[in-house]
């Protein structure tokens, strides 16, 4: 079935005017706006109206068949599209290079290993821009180049995100380089000290834990094409309110629960001295597991709190039993009961989990489906038809897996269970906005589910945190 081409909002329209006007050789266009205000949309409908004939999409994997490939053929866009992956991708990024015609769609992973020297396609569009902006990572330096290599050249440049410069302001640097290399400092050490606030931080870089910039708002009034659209702040004269002004703030529910009593356990042995033993399937013995990091106490104990772990002794990891208790699974199977039928989007940060749940919640008569970096595309485009149809219940994604690209749910169902969070913030604003966007006619709901006196209430155990003030007063000591 062909779809009809989508019809730009107006202000989608002014967007795309400025873009064209303004953006050449010199300067590009940043696109900072917040999920489900169409941003795939803007720049399948630039490469429309400018007409270039070599086009390079860098986007994540989750997005090129279904966001990105749906996008260019619904609204005509007549080049080949070609997606640089697998074998073939050696084949295509030759074509590339030597300027055949076509929209080629890859990975920032992809993207990074690659050598571009030579190769300059007429438009590159960077969704999700936020992924190479970190300073110094490789992807970055590939980006915006490196001593005397060059970065990604392109006669027309445009970087799409939502959270631009992410959890810190000073990867704001990279991404403005890229887009309008005149518009900042070329040296990044340099500009981090006269654009950047922060505060000391033994193990920052310059001791500076950067928080924000100098002069607000300073950056983006110095970049050319600068566009920004925002949920529920003014933001346009088209959104005095946000794009989202008309529709409720989500509903934030926290719903307290109790670990059983071997859970408990467990994670108030491993909180208290790092390490806790588990009973082993087959001979009911005591397996010691340690964790002596700080960062491998934190993994663990958010593994623990979703539910009772068992320990693999062959590759000494912990996985979860189909059988494990879990207070979590068991109040979420009580909370379908209680919806009367209202289809539910659940969120969790651990694949393992999700699929424990999934398969506890079938069992318990619902119709569920899991959704992680293992669902297939074709998969994926089964799973929106159901829920849609009302053939699920309830779809239990892995956050990263769903936090972009993924659009549909919103007009199926307003209630979010978050079963655990991600460690990213950002990456569960984006989770919210899989229901939380343009479509939606509810206001949204969000559950939270937290284990009392665990992380999930930000509760670190004492002697990590005696640890590490510890640590803090030493450093002080020593500057």
């Amino acid at each position: 079935m062909t779809l009809e081409p989508l019809v730009c909002y107006d202000w989608q329209e002014a967007d795309l005017r400025k873009i064209c006007k303004s953006i050449g050789p010199e300067a590009g266009a940043l696109v900072v706006s917040a999920p489900g205000a169409g941003k795939t949309l803007i720049g399948v409908e630039a490469i429309k109206r400018m007409k270039p004939s070599t086009v390079l999409i860098i986007a994540p994997p989750s997005t090129h068949a279904g966001a990105w490939g749906k996008t260019l053929r619904r609204q005509g866009i007549d080049l080949p599209i070609h997606r640089l992956v697998g074998t073939p991708a050696k084949e295509l990024f030759g074509k590339l290079m030597w300027g055949q015609p076509g929209v080629y769609i890859t990975s920032a992973q992809w993207f990074t290993r690659q050598k571009w020297a030579g190769v300059e396609p007429d438009m590159v569009i960077i969704d999700e821009i936020h992924m190479l902006g970190k300073y110094g990572n490789k992807g970055q330096r590939v980006m915006c180049g490196y001593g005397r290599t060059k970065g990604l050249q392109a006669k027309l440049r445009i970087g799409l995100s939502g959270t631009p410069w992410r959890n810190s302001f000073d990867n704001a640097w990279a991404i403005a380089r890229w887009i309008e290399p005149r518009a900042v400092n070329p040296e990044y050490w340099a500009w981090r000290i006269t654009e950047c606030v922060g505060k000391y931080d033994h193990f920052a870089p310059q001791n500076l834990l950067v928080t924000g910039e100098k002069e607000e708002g300073k950056l983006a009034r110095s970049l050319t094409c600068f566009i920004a659209h925002r949920q529920r702040d003014k933001c346009c004269k088209f959104h005095p309110s946000g794009f989202l002004g008309h529709l409720a703030e989500p509903i934030r529910v926290e719903r307290d629960l109790e670990m059983t009593k071997e859970q408990a356990q467990f994670y108030k042995s491993m909180e208290k001295t790092y390490f806790a033993f588990l009973t082993t399937p087959d001979d009911n013995g005591k397996v010691p597991v340690v964790a002596s990091l700080p960062i491998v106490a934190r993994g663990m104990l958010r593994f623990c709190a979703l539910a009772l772990p068992s320990l693999n002794e062959d590759t000494n990891r912990l996985y979860f039993e189909p059988d494990a208790p879990s207070p979590k699974i068991d109040q979420l199977i009580s909370d379908l009961g209680s919806l009367d039928g209202k289809r539910v989007l659940a969120l969790t940060h651990s694949q393992q989990f999700a699929s424990l749940a999934t398969a506890r919640v079938n069992a318990a008569g619902f119709k569920a489906a899991e959704w992680s970096g293992a669902t297939t595309k074709t998969v994926r485009d089964k799973l929106l038809q159901d829920f849609e149809s009302g053939n699920l219940d309830i779809i239990i994604g892995v956050i990263s897996a769903m936090g972009t690209g993924t659009d549909g749910l919103q007009r199926s169902a307003y209630n979010v269970i978050f079963l655990s969070v991600d460690d990213d913030s950002s990456n569960n604003t984006q989770g919210v906005s899989r229901l939380d966007r343009l479509g939606q006619e509810h206001q949204v709901v969000i559950m939270d589910y937290r284990m009392e006196d665990t992380f999930d209430v930000g509760h670190l155990s004492r002697q990590l945190a005696r640890q590490l003030d510890l640590n803090r007063t030493l450093l002080e000591a020593a500057r």
